[in-house]
């Protein structure tokens, strides 16, 4: 790369980083865990935007396309349809929970403490985790596009985000998505604009495979509706997504920014998959996540591919700050609250900082160490939605529901997904995220029935 983008990449990170210092630093619990719930509309959806849109749905989205064409925007869509079903129906409902910090906490009014306490170690657990995977896997793409060693891009990536996590809470992590996603939202398309292609798919089309243009890209359609499936339920409701609509001004704005983010994600996605089919035409044979970033080194002039690089560092920043705070929470409020009940709120305030910084530190090292890491991202997201994700809606949804359904669904759920994982090897080619699902279901509707025989007994 030319040397004036590394001056905008470098310039970008060191303004995230100064906008963080002249930030007042969080000095309540009600800061750092909800932004003491006075999040605008506008707020919720930039932070949720930027957060949602993380590495998997640019770089592993846009390299999909390119061997797949359009069907990705179909299966790539579930995201932001997601989102918007979200907003209108569950992210009032749990803003209204207005005594709550986090999802194990919603969880725990739901269901008792057991499940407060079970979903604030899943919590912790995914969070801290896919701080890990992200880096490593985003410091092995920047590596092959830069030259510069993966390590290194793990660790320059990461102390930033633990910084600014630990120093300000939810307030500065939703300050610097906002600065982000106006980053990506400008950057990204100019991908599209600066290969020729903007006006004229014709030409795309006849360097292409019509099977990039059909609307199954020749998957088979078990295959396709798991990737649909698995779409849809593998990011509804993370912990990170809750807080956003747990720190939102009241039930409405918390709708509205939702809704916003989710109807952005539309052209976001058409545009993501646009430049991996565009990636795929220039530079046949190329597949995987580095695709993406070579199709922007191939059209992008002097300049504007530093400001889409410092993009897409944006992008990885703010899902990891996303994580990091959403991990130190679930520890605080969801783990180290439960025992130690009458533990102030500055010392859960300090637990929480002193978190971000042992989770960043645990996950930089274990990004170091740990190869193969984009499979275990997969199966670190399949394990939430059928544990967490389906007695959380249902009991937003259904007041007075069975608090014994919500346990026997969690427990279900992970043990479904597990077998159809590990102990069966994925029959038919069907998700264990889908497996898991339906066991979560099956126990938790039973336990219910149960529960209501016997009161009408």
């Amino acid at each position: 790369m030319h040397w004036l983008d590394w001056i905008v990449v470098a310039g970008y990170i060191g303004a995230l980083v100064l906008i963080t210092v002249k930030a007042r630093r969080t000095r309540l619990l009600e800061d750092f865990t909800v932004a003491s719930r006075d999040m605008p509309r506008a707020m919720v959806f930039a932070t949720l935007s930027a957060t949602y849109i993380g590495p998997a749905y640019t770089l592993g989205i846009a390299g999909n396309a390119a061997e797949r064409g359009y069907v990705w925007y179909l299966i790539a869509l579930m995201v932001p349809l997601q989102t918007v079903l979200v907003g209108k129906w569950i992210a009032p409902r749990l803003r209204e929970y207005s005594q709550c910090h986090s999802v194990g906490h919603v969880m725990g009014e739901i269901y008792g403490t057991p499940v407060r306490w079970i979903t604030g170690v899943l919590s912790f657990l995914f969070n801290s985790f896919v701080v890990g995977l992200i880096a490593r896997a985003f410091g092995e793409v920047v590596s092959n596009f830069t030259g510069i060693p993966a390590e290194t891009v793990i660790i320059v990536g990461t102390l930033p985000v633990i910084f600014y996590a630990a120093w300000g809470g939810v307030k500065t992590v939703t300050l610097t998505d906002a600065i982000q996603f106006a980053v990506l939202a400008v950057a990204i398309p100019g991908v599209v604009f600066y290969s020729g292609y903007l006006f004229d798919f014709q030409a795309l089309a006849g360097k292409v495979s019509e099977l990039h243009f059909t609307w199954h890209g020749g998957y088979p359609p078990g295959e396709l509706w798991g990737l649909i499936i698995s779409f849809f339920f593998g990011e509804i409701l993370l912990p990170p997504y809750c807080v956003r609509a747990l720190a939102a001004r009241d039930p409405e704005q918390a709708s509205s920014g939702f809704m916003s983010a989710g109807l952005f994600g539309f052209p976001w996605m058409f545009v993501v998959v646009t430049i991996g089919v565009i990636g795929g035409a220039s530079l046949p044979g190329m597949a995987g996540d580095t695709i993406f970033l070579e199709t922007m080194k191939m059209y992008l002039p002097v300049g504007m591919l530093g400001l889409v690089l410092a993009g897409i560092f944006g992008i990885i920043m703010s899902s990891q700050d996303s994580c990091l705070h959403s991990a130190s929470v679930a520890f605080s409020i969801d783990i180290y609250q439960l025992i130690r009940p009458k533990a102030s709120d500055e010392t859960l305030l300090k637990y929480s900082q002193y978190a971000v910084a042992v989770i960043g530190v645990i996950a930089i090292i274990f990004a170091l160490l740990v190869p193969g890491l984009v499979q275990a991202l997969l199966i670190v997201y399949t394990m939430w939605a059928p544990t967490v994700v389906a007695p959380l809606v249902i009991g937003l949804l259904w007041k007075g529901v069975p608090k014994a359904s919500g346990l026997a669904g969690i427990i279900a759920g992970a043990a479904g997904a597990a077998v159809w994982e590990w102990g069966l090897g994925i029959p038919y080619g069907i998700p264990s995220l889908v497996a898991g699902l339906v066991a979560n279901q099956l126990a938790f509707w039973t336990v219910a029935y149960t529960h209501r025989q016997r009161r009408t007994a």
